[in-house]
Formats: structure tokens, C-alpha cells, sequence
């Protein structure tokens, strides 16, 4: 920017006067205000410099990553590409950065960069096989990042896979290679781990390089998760982490209960191990072999403990890395670890844990109480260190914060460098030109300033204008909110005694036209109450305030009660109604309104869009502790551009087929809700057969009852 500036000034100054030939590089203004104002700059860059926080540059040395076979140098870059790599996260993700870690080869003599591509591509590919490249280097070198991770933003993120197509590697003694050190994906500000990574075997050079390394969030260039730990023999760090050793031999669990102070659904545990003390140089010092995740509810006035589903951890010592275990969005008040297969130092058991926290998405939750049990006396006064941002004494980093981190070092120490050049630049020139540079100067300054005013009142207008229009659509979809469930309030009370007299006229009128006219108008009631009932309970878990009640009973039999209430509605319009459980009986511990209200509009979606003649399928089956509902009808089928918004509140897709049926748009919004309260999910898979019927299924986390 400031080189840009001289040269402009330059121009100008020379069309003042009067166009005289100028020989080289020469300075526009060489002021002493403008060299003390770059010194001011330079200072204020400094000072930034060091603020930053201290970072560890530790190296991960047992860490590599991947690279491909040493390949001969092309003169001419090869149509299709010489190495691929694809990563995929499993499902499909709002990804929204891509993010390229250099390989570093610690073998070498020095630690550097090693191998990172100068021409390739990155791609989007999509679950139909078809790609939309995001980011392209095939023009002209990719710049060489060095230590620094390269990242590439995606425009509209919906994808779960990305390629990467290689066609120019780095050259290496004549020859050409392609190597990377990690790659992750940035999903709603967290950073995921790719679940599953191709590429050729003849590509990977094993032990050391193998294409597992790139997704086993370990990287060369330092602690993947950003852990701020400082490794040295300082006692003083050690007593700002949780630590404690045991006279006695391991001889049973131990346990942790964090408290929350109130009921959260819960995404992610993050596990921070412990700067090693003085005399130890193994990083993890005193972490657990194996710890099992608990969360604990109230119920009945006492706490209640369940186990999370897979929410453990036994792959021994984590070494520098920090630890992120998965919650599955368990709910409660507590989080419980037991901890067992401490290590060993000098013969006596210790545990040792720098940071824990406790997480969704970006909201961390804080801890208010810490319980021990089965620790020596005294380790319950030093459980703050737990729960105090600090690992080691200083502050913890997460991934994010350690790459912006190493972007604004590199961005200070290259404006530093900037100034200084253009500083020299001018003392060497300080006599030439001085009334012209001021001239100059101010002329510059008065245009940048109007350029500024101007942009900053077009932006400023423009930001008002977007935040009044944002917060009169805020209010909009507020006042809708209020006024559809103020209605069903009102709307409840008549609707419940409206049934009773239409039902008594109905018995004393004989067969004919009135009687059907009032059962028309009967069934008609009963749909508007649905719908109220629907809307009241969609509110109330929009708004937090619908609670899962558990209670033992014989689902099976629960299950059959909710299908023989719909039988009349089924033989109304002429459906058969099919019931298929897997076992007879199944007692279990399970919320029985949110299983009713799951079927009742599972199955009476399915009657409704079900010609006459059909059938509608109720299928009950366990699979891995999980309860799986699912409905499944011979109706027209849901159009494959409806299927990603089906569970959308309102949301009404294109009618398929002659048949147009009328709906709310509210009851398999109220299912997704309802089945995600419960700690579940729910699919729909649509055409089943011939480019018809729909089915949807309801898995739950299920506990046996006591019964």
C-alpha cells in the first residue's frame, strides 16, 4: 500500500513540475514528519507484536502427514491431474472453510515446509458424483504458505466431500512431490475432523506418510487444537493445573461431577492434559487411560446418571494434543467422568488434567460446583484449576485462535518490514523535492479523506438501511409467533365443547342429508383441533418449555393403543392400516405423550395423503438400544426438491401426482421437534416403489424400564 502511495505521488508531483526527466526510483516527499509518523506506525507495530500471546512452537515430531510418490518433472502441466486426494465428513456439512496445513519434514536438516502443491484445484463434489471447483491454481503458481495453514472460504457450503486434484507438485531434486500435513473443515466455527480420506496406496510413503495422518488432527506445524502449554521445568505452571497422586494403588474408579448450574443440551467435552511437572518430559503427564461420560438429570428429587451413548475415551495418552469427546447432545444439569487406568509415576497412581470444558457450538457452558469422589483429601480445594482458562498458567487456544494468531504475526512482521523499507527510502532522499512532497501530500491526504467520508456515509446508510429492514422482519415473524398462538389459546376452549352437541345431533337425526352435513362438519372440528393442539405444542417447544416425562411401560401394548385410534380414520377413507411390531412385549423407560404425538402425525399424515385403496404401514423394531418407528404409506411420494425442507415449520411441498391434498405444514415440524427433545432422529425416504409412497422413521435412545 505505501509503495503504491510513493508511486502515485511521484507521478503527480512530476506533472508539477512540469514534467522534467527524473532518472531511478524517486521519493515524492521526504519530510521529517512523515519519517516520524512511520516511526509512531513501526512502534504501534511492535507493541501489537508483543501483546500477541504466547504461543507454543513446540513440534509435533511423530506427526507427518501425506505425500505422494517422487514423480519425473513435466515441461508442459499434464491435462489430468498426477496425484488426488478426497476427504469426506460423512454427512452432509455447511462447510464453510477448507483449511490446508503444510507438511513438515522434521528429518530434514531444519524443520520446513515440505512439498506443498504449486498447481491444483480444490473441488465441492456432491453426493449425485457432479464437482464445483472452489479454489483454482492452475494459471499460475500456488504461493508457497510456508509455516502458515492455507485457507479457502466456501461459497454456499452445503457439501460433505472435497477433492483435491493435483497437477504440478513441488520440486524436490529434479523431481516432483505432493505433500500435506492435515486438512480440516470448518463447520459453524468448530473445527471437524474428515471421517474418511482416498487416495492411492502407490501414493503413500509409510511409516511416516500415510494418508490417515491427513485427518488424525496432528500437525507438524505445532498442537492441532491450539493447547497453550509451555514445556519447562517450572513448578509454579504445575500448581495452576489439577493434580494429584495417590499413596495407594489404583483400586477403583474415581469420580468428577461438573455441575451447570442448570439443565443444557450438551455438544462436546473438551479435555485440555497437563504441562508436565519438573523432573517429567512426557507430554499428557497424568492423563487416564480410559474415561466414561455420564449425564445427570433431575428426576423424582433425586439426580439421575445415564450413561452417554459411546461418550468415552481409551486411546491412552493424547500427548500434546487436546482431547474432544462428542455429547450427543445429552441433557442434564450434570456431566459425570470416571476415570480409571491413571498412569504411574514412581510407583504411585496420578491423575493430572489442565483445562476441562464443557460445550455447543460456540456457547461454553460455565461450570458453577466440582465434585470429587474417591480422591485423597483435599483435592476438592484445588478443582478451580479446572475450570480457570488456563493450561499450564497460561491461556488456552483453540485451532481457530492459533491460525488467525499466525496470520496476524505474519501480518505485523510484513507491515514492520514495509516501514522500515520506505523509512530508509526517504532518509536516503531527504533533500530532494521538499515543497513538492508537501504539496503532494496534502493533495493525497484530502482526496483519501474525501474518498473515506463518502464510503464511510454510502456504508453507514446501507447499514442502517439492513439492520431497520432486518429488525422490522424480526418483528414481523414476532408478531406472527404471538398472534397464531394467542388464537389457538382462545380458539381451544370453544373447540373442545363444539364435538359433544354435533355427536348427540348426529345419534337423533335419521339417515340422510343432515346427518351426513354434520358429520362433515364433526370432522371438520376435530381437524381444527388437531391443528391447535399442534401449534400450542410447537410453541411450547420452540420455547423451552415442553419437558421429556419417562416412565416404564410396556411400549408394544402403548404403541397399539395410538394405532387402534386411528383405525376409524383409516376405514373413513377406505386405507388399510397395517400394525408390525418385531417383539410382543418391550417394557422400557420412554416418554409416552412424545411417542403419541410422533405416531399420531406420522400416521395421520400418511391417511391424509393416501388414496382411497391403499395402505399405511406401522413398523416397531429395536436396533442397538435404539427404538425405530417407522410409517410407511402407498401416497403419491414427496417430490426429491420438497425432501430437504420437509421438516421445515410451514413448509408445503408440490403436491405429486392428481391428488392435492391441504395441510398446515406444522405436524412433521412438530415430529422433528419432538424426536429431537427425545435425543433422536427421523428420516423420510421418498419414492419407495414405482415413483410412489413415502416412508419415515424415528429412531430413539431407548432405556430398558425396571418392570
Amino acid at each position: 500500500m505505501i509503495r503504491i502511495l510513493l508511486q502515485f505521488l511521484y507521478i503527480l508531483l512530476s506533472v508539477v513540475a512540469g514534467g522534467g526527466a527524473l532518472q531511478g526510483e524517486v521519493s515524492i516527499f521526504e519530510i521529517p514528519s512523515v519519517r516520524e509518523a512511520l516511526a509512531i506506525e513501526a512502534e504501534g507495530v511492535r507493541a501489537e507484536l508483543e501483546a500477541l500471546p504466547d504461543f507454543s512452537e513446540t513440534r509435533q515430531i511423530d506427526s507427518y502427514g501425506f505425500h505422494g510418490e517422487y514423480l519425473p518433472v513435466l515441461d508442459e502441466l499434464p491435462q489430468t491431474p498426477r496425484w488426488t486426494v478426497k476427504l469426506s465428513w460423512g454427512a452432509v456439512a455447511k462447510l464453510e472453510q477448507v483449511i490446508l496445513v503444510p507438511a513438515i519434514d522434521p528429518r530434514q536438516g531444519t524443520i520446513r515446509g515440505y512439498g506443498f502443491p504449486r498447481r491444483f484445484r480444490v473441488s465441492k463434489v456432491f453426493p449425485d458424483g457432479s464437482s464445483e471447483v472452489v479454489a483454482d491454481w492452475m494459471h499460475e503458481d500456488c504461493p508457497d504458505p510456508g509455516h502458515v495453514p492455507l485457507r479457502i472460504e466456501l461459497v454456499e457450503p452445503l457439501c460433505d466431500t472435497i477433492r483435491i486434484d493435483v497437477h504440478r507438485g513441488a520440486e524436490e531434486s529434479g523431481r516432483e512431490v505432493f505433500a500435506l500435513g492435515e486438512v480440516f473443515g470448518v463447520v459453524e466455527h468448530e473445527v471437524w475432523q474428515a471421517k474418511t480420506v482416498e487416495a492411492g496406496p502407490e501414493f503413500e510413503a509409510r511409516p511416516y506418510w500415510s494418508k490417515d495422518y491427513l485427518a488424525d488432527q496432528k500437525t507438524g506445524l505445532g498442537m492441532p487444537l491450539g493447547m497453550q502449554v509451555a514445556f519447562g521445568n517450572d513448578a509454579a505452571s504445575l500448581e495452576r493445573d489439577f493434580s494429584v497422586r495417590f499413596d495407594e494403588p489404583e483400586t477403583n474408579e474415581y469420580v468428577i461431577d461438573f455441575d451447570l448450574g442448570s439443565e443444557f443440551r450438551m455438544g462436546w467435552l473438551t479435555l485440555f492434559p497437563s504441562t508436565p511437572p519438573e523432573g517429567s518430559i512426557v507430554p499428557g503427564y497424568g492423563f487416564p487411560g480410559k474415561i466414561e461420560l455420564y449425564a445427570g438429570r433431575m428426576a423424582r428429587d433425586q439426580v439421575v446418571f445415564r450413561p452417554i451413548r459411546d461418550g468415552r475415551w481409551g486411546d491412552g495418552n493424547p500427548r500434546d494434543n487436546a482431547v474432544r469427546i462428542p455429547l450427543y447432545a445429552a441433557n442434564g444439569r450434570w456431566l459425570r467422568l470416571k476415570v480409571s487406568e491413571l498412569p504411574v509415576e514412581n510407583g504411585r497412581p496420578v491423575f493430572a488434567m489442565g483445562e476441562v470444558s464443557i460445550s455447543m457450538r460456540e456457547q461454553l457452558y460455565p461450570v458453577t460446583a466440582i465434585r470429587l469422589e474417591g480422591f485423597p483429601e483435599g483435592a476438592e480445594s484445588r478443582v478451580g484449576s479446572l475450570t480457570d482458562g488456563l493450561v499450564g498458567g497460561r491461556p488456552e487456544l483453540q485451532m481457530l485462535d492459533w491460525f488467525e494468531l499466525i496470520e496476524r504475526q505474519n501480518r505485523l512482521e510484513q507491515s514492520l518490514e514495509d516501514i522500515n523499507w520506505v523509512d530508509r527510502g526517504l532518509e536516503q532522499r531527504w533533500s530532494q523535492a521538499l515543497n513538492l512532497a508537501i504539496m503532494g501530500v496534502v493533495l493525497l491526504f484530502l482526496f483519501i479523506v474525501l474518498v473515506w467520508v463518502i464510503r464511510r456515509r454510502l456504508s453507514l446508510q446501507k447499514l442502517r438501511l439492513r439492520i431497520a429492514e432486518e429488525q422490522h422482519q424480526t418483528e414481523i415473524e414476532q408478531m406472527k409467533l404471538r398472534f397464531f398462538t394467542h388464537i389457538s389459546h382462545e380458539l381451544r376452549t370453544p373447540l373442545t365443547v363444539i364435538p359433544a352437541p354435533i355427536e348427540r345431533a348426529i345419534k337423533e337425526v335419521g339417515e340422510g342429508k343432515l346427518k351426513d352435513y354434520l358429520g362433515v362438519a364433526l370432522k371438520n372440528v376435530h381437524e381444527l383441533q388437531q391443528l391447535v393442539e399442534q401449534i400450542l405444542d410447537l410453541r411450547q417447544i420452540q420455547e423451552g418449555r415442553m419437558r421429556v416425562m419417562a416412565l416404564d411401560l410396556e411400549l408394544v401394548q402403548h404403541v397399539r393403543s395410538i394405532f387402534d385410534a386411528m383405525q376409524p380414520l383409516a376405514e373413513a377413507k377406505g386405507i388399510d392400516l397395517i400394525f408390525k411390531p418385531a417383539m410382543n412385549r418391550l417394557v422400557a423407560c420412554v416418554d409416552p405423550d412424545g411417542i403419541k404425538r410422533i405416531l399420531g402425525n406420522l400416521i395421520g399424515n400418511a391417511i391424509k395423503f393416501t388414496p382411497s385403496g391403499g395402505s399405511v404401514e406401522l413398523q416397531l423394531t429395536m436396533v442397538d438400544d435404539a427404538l425405530v418407528l417407522s410409517v410407511e404409506d402407498t401416497g403419491p411420494g414427496i417430490a426429491a426438491e420438497d425432501l430437504p425442507n420437509i421438516f421445515e415449520q410451514h413448509y408445503r411441498g408440490q403436491s405429486t401426482g392428481e391428488m392435492q391434498t391441504h395441510g398446515s405444514g406444522i405436524g412433521l415440524a412438530l415430529v422433528h421437534e419432538v424426536v429431537s427433545l427425545l435425543g433422536g432422529t427421523v428420516q423420510v425416504e421418498s419414492p419407495i416403489a414405482d415413483g410412489q409412497g413415502s416412508k419415515f422413521t424415528a429412531n430413539l435412545p431407548l432405556k430398558k424400564g425396571s418392570k
